[in-house]
């Protein structure tokens, strides 16, 4: 009996700290739905948490490696879907790199719990000559429990060809 009480007591200690993981997290982009090379959007992301078991994200960060050129402007993030008072980033845009980063300030938790996820939005300038085409996002979790406390992914974006213009093709145009 003493030994079933030990196995029991160890089990409830390591059950919920071996769930702890933020595996499920995930990264969706909602728009644009195609892009062109060398105009500048307003990427529209959502961010879920789906932790099976409390985890926090603590940060959000996205990169968007389509070649030379490429510039992340600014970032914002709405509210949706997170508690009132929530979240405290400290928000980062790295023109050049181009990454943008959304990261806990506050010393708590995190920033988007187990259940919640939040719209984030991006301005990137892309280049006139694309040589990537998918989008990378990292999220970051508290740490606490077991792993996974980071994951990672990628998107794909779906580019439209921009038509080389000749001098027959615009003169055609006009006749």
């Amino acid at each position: 009996m003493k030994t079933l009480a030990i196995v029991l007591l160890v089990l409830a200690l390591t059950v919920p700290v071996a769930a702890r993981d933020i595996g499920n997290a995930t990264v969706t982009l909602l728009s644009p739905t195609m892009v062109s090379p060398g105009n500048t959007y307003m990427f529209t992301f959502f961010v879920q948490n789906a932790s099976p078991d409390a985890e926090w994200i603590t940060n959000v960060e996205i990169h968007f490696p389509f070649g030379a050129g490429t510039s992340a402007n600014q970032a914002s993030m709405g509210y949706t879907f997170i508690a009132t008072g929530r979240p405290s980033w400290t928000m980062t845009v790295w023109p050049t790199v181009p990454t943008a980063l959304w990261a806990d300030n506050d010393g708590g938790y995190g920033e988007i719990y187990s259940t919640e996820g939040t719209d984030v939005w991006v301005d990137v300038t892309l280049p006139a000559v694309m040589t990537g085409t998918q989008i990378q996002w990292e999220l970051w979790g508290d740490l606490y429990g077991a792993e996974p406390h980071y994951v990672t992914g990628y998107i794909d974006v779906v580019v439209t060809a921009v038509e080389q213009q000749t001098w027959t093709a615009i003169k055609s145009l006009y006749r």
